[in-house]
């Protein structure tokens, strides 16, 4: 119990921090205008939903069935997030 609430903390503290990383490449982008930046932060926003979904499932509900499925969405919206980093990134 005291791990599951542990990992569901630290989900939060890393969807805050990805939220401030993603205002400050946000600031950069309306100082720059660059659109690759601004798919970068797509990228971005999409990864750090599917790393930390898994948890922020877990805490509202308790169903080991939608926690699993939600594992397996978590990994394809981890993939689909770095495809567009990385697309954005070779688009230079």
């Amino acid at each position: 119990m005291q791990i599951e609430t542990m990992q569901q903390m630290l989900s939060t503290v890393t969807l805050l921090l990805g939220a401030l990383l993603i205002a400050v490449i946000f600031n950069a982008y309306r100082i720059i205008r660059q659109q690759t930046l601004l798919t970068f932060i797509y990228g971005l926003f999409t990864l750090i939903v599917g790393i930390t979904f898994v948890d922020l499932v877990s805490i509202f509900t308790p169903d080991a069935f939608l926690i699993a499925w939600s594992a397996v969405f978590s990994r394809i919206v981890v993939i689909i997030g770095l495809c567009v980093m990385t697309h954005s990134i070779l688009r230079g």
